[in-house]
């Protein structure tokens, strides 16, 4: 199994993330790298606003990167008209949420566990660390899951698009 040190979209990743104290919602802050290289940072200021820095020399690459990933998306959403529907937050949003489950998985693997089971519901989400490919689908069973990922591989926290 390959180690991966951080969840990536279309080569961006977060580095030092790290959550920002607010009484009402969990907001994150860290570092943004493409391809390797710090190309600079972002904080979250409330649920819905999200602050970039980034360096100049980096901005078309990230744009064209969140760009990319949000066209995809609209590929495989009924009813989204195109990728000016989503939000670039939904980009980062995304990998933030990626980069929480790959430190998940790892400590899962740690313990001896398999996979990481996330579901998704209307309260929020719920995570799982789960030895198998069949207590995933005896949980998804046994719990009514029907809007869940299973991640098995390091490899599930690259999305390329």
């Amino acid at each position: 199994m390959k180690d991966i040190e951080h969840a990536s979209i279309n080569g961006v990743e977060i580095h030092n993330l790290a959550e920002q104290d607010n009484d009402e919602s969990l907001l994150y802050s860290g570092e943004l790298w493409v391809e390797g290289k710090p190309a600079g940072s972002f904080r979250e200021l409330n649920e819905d606003e999200m602050q970039l820095d980034i360096a100049p020399e980096f901005e078309q690459t990230m744009n064209d990167r969140i760009s990319s990933y949000l066209q995809a998306l609209t590929d495989d959403e009924e009813g989204a008209e195109n990728e000016g529907d989503l939000s670039s937050e939904i980009f980062f949003e995304d990998l933030i949420e990626l980069e929480l489950y790959l430190q998940a998985f790892k400590d899962g693997v740690k313990e001896g566990y398999g996979c990481l089971l996330v579901n998704y519901t209307d309260e929020g989400v719920d995570v799982f660390s789960v030895e198998n490919e069949d207590e995933v689908e005896n949980i998804a069973r046994e719990n009514n899951l029907t809007d869940f990922q299973t991640f098995y591989e390091p490899e599930h926290f690259i999305i390329n698009c």
